[in-house]
């Protein structure tokens, strides 16, 4: 139990202060070192907060969604759900046929570029607001941004937002708002249609107590973690944020040492 709660207040507060709301990455590793899980095991909880987190989002979004132009609705719910589909497929066909060293490591990757990004990447108030969008960037971030997401939930649990957005902004100029939430619609359904490719492909695949266990833990994780974002964001200051970031992501950069350890 303190084990649960610890991870529960660390991810809350962690995210609370970066104002992450679903891809709450740092909450793989802390079921890897706090609550002993498996890589496997800690992918496949993830992969509920994840769509619990993504789901809440979407919710709170629903009058601004309801107002999008029909075209762009069409491919926040027609086109995403295709793209992720086919490929969430293919990555969980490589995360259920590869081996666990592969899994850590790449974590371990991950944990080094999501902490270079928080070090190094910082948004100015005039780039969260673009309106002179690029005609071409933003057809490749719509096409491209759901069939990265939903290979990289299905292989490794993230939807890579802290690497796709600041590309998205930084590069693309793209709506910060825009992109947000196609990358959480994709998140959404990357992720559940991960959870069902990871429980009924390959010969190996975990029996349905297994998916009850992770469910369990997945819920509970997410609502504990809601709860702790929620006052967190509540009480972060605006000043402290730049400093927390940098903090958060020499933070990530040390914990991919250990996180090599483990292969």
């Amino acid at each position: 139990m303190l084990e649960m709660i610890t991870t529960i207040v660390i991810v809350g507060v962690v995210t609370g202060g970066l104002g992450i709301r679903f891809d709450r990455f740092f909450a793989i590793i802390l079921m890897l070192f706090v609550l002993n899980f498996s890589i496997v095991k800690s992918i496949d909880v993830y992969l509920w907060i994840i769509m619990l987190g993504a789901l809440t989002v979407i919710i709170a979004n629903r009058n601004k969604i309801a107002q999008i132009p029909t075209p762009m609705k069409k491919k926040l719910f027609i086109l995403i759900p295709i793209l992720t589909l086919v490929s969430s497929y293919a990555g969980s066909i490589l995360f259920i046929n590869i081996s666990h060293t592969v899994l850590i490591n790449t974590l371990g990757v991950l944990a080094i570029l999501y902490g270079l990004r928080l070090i190094l990447i910082h948004f100015k108030p005039q780039e969260m607001d673009y309106q002179n969008l690029k005609p071409k960037m933003v057809k490749f971030c719509g096409l491209f941004g759901p069939i990265l997401s939903g290979f990289s939930i299905g292989f490794i649990g993230t939807s890579l937002k802290a690497l796709k957005i600041p590309f998205a902004i930084k590069v693309g100029k793209i709506n910060a708002k825009q992109v947000y939430i196609g990358n959480t619609m994709g998140a959404l359904f990357a992720s559940l249609f991960t959870i069902v490719w990871h429980y009924t492909l390959g010969k190996n695949a975990p029996s349905l107590p297994t998916l009850t266990d992770n469910a369990l833990y997945g819920i509970s994780l997410w609502l504990g973690i809601w709860i702790v974002y929620l006052v967190t964001e509540r009480l972060f200051k605006e000043s402290w944020k730049k400093p927390f970031q940098i903090f958060i992501g020499v933070m990530l950069l040390l914990a991919s040492v250990k996180i090599f350890m483990l292969a």
